[in-house]
C-alpha cells in the first residue's frame, strides 16, 4: 500500500472530506430519527407550548380558545379524560320525590294521582344519564348549554357548543343563557330544522323570511331558548366559563415532555457509533489516500445494516461508544409528572392507579371533596328540574331530590337508611332510593309483588329468617349450628370425633 506526502492545501482538503462524510453518517442515524420520535406526539402537532402559556396569563380574555382546548386534551390525553369522567362518573344520581306542600283539604285520590304521573314524568327524564353527560361537559368546558327536548314518551338534552351562546341571566336560581343565531349562516343553516320551531322562528325574525313576508332585526342576533339548560362549573364568577382544570393544561404537556425524554433517552441506549483509526504522520495527516479509505470506510458502513449504528473515521485510538445512561432519575420522571399532575388535580392519585398506593384509609377521606364538587354541580341539575316541575301547575306541589350517593360512599349511605328506617326516621322511600330504585321502580315493584304475584305478608306469613328475626331462645346449647342440624353429612375426622366423644370437654 502507497504512503504519500500532502502539501499543507491537500491536507486541508482532505481533513475536510473525512469530516463531511462522518457527520453526514452520524446525522443519518441519529439526530434525525431523535428529531423525528419528538415530532410523534400529537399533542404539539395544534397547539404550542408557549402559546398556550400565554393564553393562560389572560384566560378571560381567550375564554373560548382554552375551551376548544379543553376538549382537544380531552380527546388526546388518557389523563385529562379520566380526571373528567371521574366527576362525572362518581355520583349514583339516585332521587326521590318529594311533596313540599299539603294543603288541609288534601284529596286523597288527586293526590295520588299527581304523585303517579310525576313519578312517569321523571323517569322519563332519566336523570341518571342527562345529568351525566351535563355535569361531564361543565366540568370539560367550565359550562354546559343545553335544548330540552320532550314527546310523551321520551326526553333528551341536546348539548349546543359554548362558542355560539353565552349566560344571559338567573332564573329561580338557575341560569339562563342566549343562543347566537348566526350559527345557522352559511351551511349550517341545514341545522335549523333539527333545533326546532322555535328555533326557526327565531331565526327569521332575526335575517327576515321573504316568503313568510317577516323582515328581518340585527338586534336579534342573540335569542334566549325556552327549553334551554345551563349548569356551570364554577358559580363564583357568573362572567366568565373556564375549564374546572384550567390550571392543569400545561401539565398535561409536561406529561408529554417526559414521555419524549424517556423515549429519546431509550432510542439513544441502541445506538452505537463505530470509530476507525486511521494511519496517520506526526501532523495528524492520514497516510493513505482519501480514494482508498473512503472505499473501506463505504464497505464498513454497507455491512453494517442497522440504523441505529453510526460509523466515522478519526486519527485518534476510538473503538466504539454506547449512549446509554446508567441514571435512575430519568426512568422516574414520568410517573412523578403524573403524581404531579394528580396532585395539583387535588384528586387522589390512589384512584387511578398510583404506584403510591399506601393506604385506603387516605383513598376514603380524600375522595370527600370530590364527592361535594359532584354533588354541588348535580344541585344545579336539581334546581332546573324543580323549576321545570313548578311550571307544570300540577295539583300538588313535589320536588325532585337527589341524593349526595357516590361511588365511595354508597355503602354507607344504604347503611344509614336502613337503620334510620328501623327506628322510624325516614320513609321506605328514602331506603329504597338508596338502594337505587326510583319512585316509578317502588310504585311499580310494590304493586307487582303485593297484587299480582302475591308476595305480600298476606302470603308469606313469616319473615325471611336473619340474625334480626331469629330467636335467641331456640338453641341454649351454643355454638355453632351442627353439620346435622344443617342437613350436611359428617367427615371422616368429624364421624371419627363423634364416634370418641372428642369434643364433650368444649
Amino acid at each position: 500500500m502507497e504512503v504519500k506526502d500532502f502539501t499543507e492545501e491537500e491536507q486541508k482538503k482532505i481533513l475536510s472530506q473525512y469530516t463531511r462524510m462522518s457527520f453526514a453518517n452520524l446525522k443519518r442515524n441519529v439526530l434525525q430519527d431523535l428529531i423525528n420520535s419528538k415530532s410523534e406526539s400529537v399533542i404539539y402537532k395544534k397547539y404550542d407550548k408557549k402559546a398556550i402559556i400565554s393564553m393562560l396569563e389572560t384566560p378571560q380574555k381567550n375564554e373560548k380558545e382554552i375551551q376548544e382546548l379543553s376538549n382537544y386534551l380531552y380527546i388526546v390525553s388518557s389523563h385529562y379524560r379520566r380526571l373528567i369522567d371521574y366527576f362525572s362518573t362518581i355520583l349514583l344520581y339516585n332521587y326521590l320525590i318529594i311533596p313540599t306542600k299539603i294543603p288541609e283539604s288534601l284529596k286523597k285520590s288527586e293526590f295520588e294521582k299527581t304523585y303517579f304521573e310525576l313519578a312517569q314524568i321523571c323517569e322519563k327524564y332519566n336523570f341518571h344519564h342527562e345529568a351525566m353527560k351535563a355535569i361531564k361537559v361543565a366540568v370539560r368546558d367550565g359550562v354546559f348549554f343545553g335544548l330540552c327536548y320532550e314527546s310523551p314518551d321520551s326526553f333528551y338534552i341536546k348539548p349546543v357548543q359554548s362558542r355560539y351562546a353565552k349566560i344571559s341571566g338567573i332564573e329561580d336560581g338557575t341560569y339562563t343563557y342566549q343562543f347566537d343565531l348566526n350559527f345557522f349562516n352559511g351551511s349550517n343553516k341545514v341545522l335549523l330544522p333539527m333545533y326546532g320551531k322555535e328555533f326557526e322562528k327565531a331565526y327569521d325574525e332575526y335575517k327576515g323570511n321573504k316568503e313568510k313576508d317577516i323582515q328581518g332585526n340585527n338586534k336579534l342576533r342573540w335569542y334566549e331558548p325556552q327549553n334551554g339548560i345551563c349548569i356551570k362549573a364554577d358559580e363564583s364568577d357568573p362572567y366568565h366559563s373556564l375549564p374546572l382544570f384550567t390550571g392543569l393544561i400545561t401539565s398535561i404537556f409536561d406529561i408529554e415532555d417526559y414521555k419524549m425524554l424517556q423515549k429519546a433517552k431509550k432510542e439513544n441506549d441502541n445506538y452505537k457509533a463505530l470509530g476507525l483509526k486511521l494511519p496517520t504522520d506526526d501532523a495528524g495527516v492520514p497516510l493513505l489516500d482519501f480514494e482508498i479509505n473512503e472505499k473501506y470506510f463505504n464497505h464498513i458502513v454497507n455491512n453494517i445494516g442497522n440504523d441505529g449504528i453510526g460509523v466515522f473515521m478519526s486519527p485518534f485510538a476510538i473503538t466504539d461508544f454506547s449512549f446509554a445512561s446508567s441514571a435512575t432519575a430519568d426512568t422516574n420522571a414520568v410517573i412523578e409528572s403524573e403524581e404531579e399532575f394528580w396532585m395539583s388535580s387535588g384528586v387522589s392519585s390512589l384512584i387511578f392507579g398510583s404506584a403510591k398506593a399506601t393506604s385506603s384509609a387516605s383513598l376514603t377521606l380524600s375522595v370527600k371533596p370530590d364527592e361535594q364538587v359532584a354533588y354541588s354541580l348535580l344541585l344545579q341539575f336539581q334546581r332546573y328540574f324543580n323549576k321545570r316541575i313548578k311550571k307544570m301547575n300540577l295539583d300538588y306541589s313535589f320536588k325532585v331530590s337527589f341524593t349526595a350517593q357516590s361511588i365511595f360512599n354508597n355503602d354507607e349511605y344504604v347503611n344509614r337508611f336502613a337503620k334510620a328506617a328501623q327506628y322510624g326516621v325516614c320513609s321506605k322511600l328514602s331506603y329504597a332510593a338508596s338502594l337505587g330504585y326510583s319512585p316509578s321502580d317502588v310504585i311499580g315493584l310494590t304493586y307487582l309483588e303485593d297484587s299480582v304475584l302475591k308476595l305480600g305478608i298476606k302470603q308469606w306469613t313469616n319473615p325471611l329468617i336473619s340474625s334480626n328475626t331469629k330467636s335467641t331462645t331456640t338453641n341454649t346449647d351454643g355454638g355453632r349450628p351442627t353439620n346435622v342440624s344443617n342437613g350436611e353429612k359428617l367427615g371422616d375426622a368429624g364421624e371419627a370425633t363423634q364416634n370418641s366423644d372428642g369434643n364433650s370437654n368444649r
